[in-house]
C-alpha cells in the first residue's frame, strides 16, 4: 500500500530540462517531477508524490484538512503502541 501525504513545495529545480519540485513534510524533502501536471506549481503549493512524481496540486485548505487527519493517525497508532 502507497499512501500520500501532502507535501509543501520549497524549491523548483531544473534538471536535463524537466522541471522538479523539492517537497517538505516533518523536515522530510523529496523531489518530484512535475510533468503529470498541467497546471503550474509554485513555492508554498501543497502536493501529493508517489513514485517520484507530483500526482496533483492541493489547496492550502485541502492540504491542512488532510494533514490534520494524518496526524490524527499518527497520534493513535502511537497510543496504541504504549
Amino acid at each position: 500500500m502507497c499512501l500520500a501525504i501532502p507535501c509543501k513545495v520549497v524549491e523548483i529545480i531544473e534538471e536535463d530540462g524537466e522541471k522538479y519540485a523539492i517537497a517538505e513534510y516533518k523536515g522530510v524533502r523529496q523531489k518530484a517531477k512535475l510533468t503529470l501536471l498541467d497546471k503550474e506549481v509554485k513555492i508554498g503549493d501543497y502536493i501529493l508524490i508517489h513514485t517520484g512524481y507530483a500526482l496533483e496540486v492541493l489547496s492550502e485548505e485541502d492540504a491542512k484538512l488532510s494533514l490534520e487527519a494524518w496526524e490524527e493517525l499518527f497520534n493513535a497508532l502511537k497510543e496504541m503502541e504504549e
